[in-house]
C-alpha cells in the first residue's frame, strides 16, 4: 500500500436523505388512523432507520481507496475494485455528478479506464484530500 484515503462526504446529501425519510414519516403519521397507526408508525420507522444505516452509514464507513503497487483499489461494503494503473485512460478532479457511485459527494474525482474486455468504463471517487490522491495517482499511471 503505498497510499489510502477515506471517502469524502458532502454532509448535505445525507441530511438531505434523513430529511425527506423524516419527512414521509410525519406524512404517515398524520394522515393514517391513530387507531391502529402506532405499531404501524413505530415498525416503518425502524425499518426505515435501519435500512439508513445498512446502505448508507455501513458503506461510507467501509469505503476507501487505496493507491498500491500495481492498481487502484475501490472499496465499498463488500465490494471491491481492482483499476490497473496501466487501463486508466483518464484521471479528471472537480467533476460535477448524480451518478451512484461510491462516493457522497456531488464533486467528484472521474477515472476513466479499460476493462478487461476493452470497454472504456468510469468511476466516480471522492477522497478526502483530493489533490494529493489525484498528483499520486497520476503519477502511478
Amino acid at each position: 500500500m503505498l497510499y489510502k484515503t477515506r471517502v469524502g462526504v458532502s454532509f448535505w446529501v445525507m441530511f438531505a436523505i434523513v430529511g425527506v425519510m423524516t419527512v414521509g414519516l410525519i406524512i404517515l403519521a398524520v394522515y393514517v388512523e391513530p387507531a391502529w397507526s402506532t405499531w404501524l408508525v413505530a415498525v416503518i420507522a425502524a425499518g426505515m432507520a435501519a435500512s439508513l444505516f445498512f446502505f448508507f452509514a455501513l458503506p461510507i464507513k467501509n469505503t476507501y481507496y487505496e493507491i498500491t503497487e500495481a492498481d487502484l483499489l475501490i472499496k465499498t461494503g463488500r465490494h471491491e475494485l481492482r483499476i490497473p494503473y496501466g487501463s486508466i485512460t483518464d484521471i479528471s478532479s472537480g467533476v460535477k455528478s448524480m451518478y451512484m457511485q461510491p462516493t457522497l459527494s456531488f464533486v467528484r474525482v472521474e477515472i476513466k479506464y479499460k476493462t478487461p474486455r476493452g470497454m472504456t468504463d468510469f468511476v466516480h471517487i471522492s477522497p478526502v484530500n483530493e489533490k494529493e490522491f489525484v498528483a499520486l495517482l497520476k503519477s502511478r499511471v
